[in-house]
């Protein structure tokens, strides 16, 4: 087969990206419209305003590393300099935050509602993954000791005074994130961000003087940090705590009303969390001067009990928000810790030729787990064609991971993508049996994430999906033990790696809260099983970037798994495009979907935690 030139590739991928993706948002959004329950909001001013902000910064960023950097603005075909003035020197990936004001404007001046709650955060999602996935690792690959240190950005993790540019940058930040989420959540039809802002200061809002005394600590806190650490540190868990506080409101929404979300309503509303974030900050090092500073913050919180019904509810949530974001390096070192004894626990107990691994009761597990909630979903009838279908997923998941990674040492490996091709031929059995296979689909759509982490520590007991070396001990975790792959295929016993399993099961943990909150709301099977593809293959695009299995072809510049993960996003856009009827269900406990879940969860611990140590046939051994 002859090879397509160089000047032809390089044609046809810019016109995959600058003419068929955006056409393709376009598309993807116009025929997605009846899943969106949101309403779309409509500016046409503002999405002009981000259209032509977005395409300039993008031009010039085009140009800068046409220019500067003496080459294209490709991830495949990159510049042989490093860029780090103009544009750059302002953001640190400036073409994509271009492209995302574009997107947003876009949709925003045609008011379509899946376009900004669906499409728009998808696109930013898509390239923060490319960048974590593929680009970053790539620039310091070709650029060793090379860092951007953009005018807005973060300031850097010392002890230096920062400048009033950063203290500014810092404020502006949380500001937006914070005014953009309060709109966002808010329950009522209201005029567009601007709008609102320019109608508090004409009177044309009602809202008492005690109402702002919240935004005095938040406009406050940044000019009084003294180190440009705690300035850092301040702008992380602000912005970290708003984006955790908004996703809880909307999944909330669909799972049990607003009681249990942040209240949303006034744009410059500032949650308890971000005043005790930012209360917090400036004595952090100074318990007794925080203790006071908070007691005598107290009335003022009190104040908010007249407007807010939930208050109670909002006040636990902003505390246990603020105690996990501000002590999130100790939450990650007890998890990371954890995750490490248990990649060294392996345990096997041998019965004759039979061999039991302990790793096989959290994958047995979790797929009673999952046959159980998805049964429940679904509803009794569904019992048994729900046991079919996972056996066949298993049964594939095996098949495939032959195809790819089988050899003398790795007798009976399993392939997640294999899985995924599983659910075709599942869904053909299950249609041949009678049963709608859009129904198992959907709601196995919505457990598979939760089955999937538990699955994952069975990965970190096996030690498969393991991560490549990292030389930041505050990040990796060691394996020791003989029988895991780490020690016995890829010969990195007590290295620092990145605990890779680890990242995947923090990322599935929100993906199966989504899922659940649109299968409650009524979302359409194919709808959530897209979204489902879409968001694990963001996921697996990124994970992939860091893991270290030396038996994992390389394709380019990319991971055989980050190609099919990128497959994966594809196929899940196009299932999302679907239109398929909400099936009426019956969902409800039964005896039949206990014993379909045992019989489930009894046949992938046979499978995945049960071998024959002695065979040397296909399929026979684990390890």
């Amino acid at each position: 087969m002859k090879k397509i030139p160089p000047t032809l590739q390089k044609f046809l991928y810019g016109f995959a990206f600058m003419v068929l993706v955006p056409l393709g948002l376009v598309f993807w959004a116009g025929i997605t419209e009846s899943h969106v329950r949101y309403p779309g909001l409509k500016s046409e001013a503002a999405g002009v305003l981000l259209l032509l902000s977005g395409g300039l910064l993008m031009l010039w960023s085009m140009g800068s590393l046409m220019t500067k950097g003496g080459g294209l603005p490709m991830n495949a075909f990159p510049p042989r300099n490093f860029v780090e003035s103009g544009p750059y020197g302002l953001f640190r990936h400036p073409i994509y935050l271009g492209f995302g004001a574009m997107v947003a404007g876009y949709f925003l001046y045609t008011g379509s509602a899946s376009g900004l709650w669906m499409v728009t955060p998808l696109t930013i999602l898509g390239m923060i993954a490319l960048v974590l996935g593929f680009e970053g690792p790539d620039l310091k690959e070709r650029f060793p000791g090379k860092k951007l240190s953009p005018l807005f950005g973060l300031s850097e993790a010392n002890s230096h005074v920062p400048g009033p540019d950063k203290r500014l940058v810092s404020l502006g930040s949380v500001l937006v994130l914070m005014i953009t989420f309060n709109y966002l959540t808010a329950n009522t039809d209201r005029s567009f961000p601007l709008e609102e802002i320019a109608s508090l200061f004409s009177g044309g809002r009602d809202r008492s003087a005690w109402g702002y005394l919240n935004l005095i600590p938040l406009l406050a806190v940044p000019f009084v940090l003294k180190r440009n650490s705690d300035l850092r540190s301040w702008t992380l868990w602000s912005s970290t705590a708003l984006l955790a506080g908004f996703l809880w409101t909307l999944v909330c929404r669909e799972l049990c009303g607003n009681s249990w979300g942040f209240p949303g309503g006034h744009i410059l509303n500032v949650p308890l969390y971000i005043v005790l974030i930012a209360l917090f900050t400036p004595f952090r090092n100074y318990r007794s001067a925080y203790l006071i500073t908070g007691v005598a913050y107290l009335p003022f919180l009190a104040l908010q009990v007249v407007s807010q019904d939930n208050f109670v509810n909002s006040l636990i949530l902003s505390v246990l928000l603020f105690l996990a974001v501000v002590n999130a390096s100790v939450l990650w070192g007890w998890i990371r810790r954890l995750s490490e004894r248990l990649a060294n626990s392996w345990k096997e107990w041998v019965f004759g030729r039979v061999r039991v691994i302990n790793h096989g009761f959290y994958v047995g597990g979790g797929a009673l787990l999952g046959i159980l909630m998805a049964g429940i979903l679904a509803g009794e009838a569904y019992a048994w064609a729900l046991l079919a279908f996972v056996v066949t997923v298993v049964i594939f998941s095996a098949i495939w991971a032959q195809v790819i990674e089988g050899s003398e040492k790795l007798k009976r490996p399993f392939g997640f993508y294999g899985a995924l091709v599983g659910i075709l031929f599942a869904s053909l059995l299950v249609w041949a049996l009678g049963f709608n296979p859009w129904v198992l689909i959907g709601a196995i759509s919505v457990m598979i994430p939760w089955v999937q982490a538990i699955g994952r520590v069975r990965c970190l007991i096996n030690g498969c999906c393991h991560g490549m070396k990292t030389e930041n001990p505050e990040v990796g975790i060691r394996y020791f033990h003989p029988r895991s792959r780490v020690c016995s295929i890829s010969d990195m016993k007590g290295e620092w790696l990145h605990p890779t399993p680890l990242y995947s099961i923090l990322w599935l943990l929100p993906v199966g809260f989504i899922l659940l909150a649109l299968w409650h709301g009524g979302a359409a099977p194919n709808f959530i099983f897209g979204l489902y593809l879409f968001l694990t293959g963001i996921g697996r695009f990124v994970e992939e970037a860091y893991r270290g299995e030396v038996q994992t072809p390389i394709l380019g510049k990319l991971r055989l798994y980050q190609w099919t993960a990128a497959l994966s996003v594809l196929v899940g856009i196009l299932f999302t495009m679907l239109q398929v009827q909400t099936p009426a269900l019956s969902p409800g406990f039964s005896i039949e979907i206990l014993l379909a879940a045992l019989s489930g969860g009894l046949f992938v611990f046979f499978a995945m935690g049960v071998d024959f140590p002695y065979s040397n046939k296909r399929f026979s051994r684990l390890v």
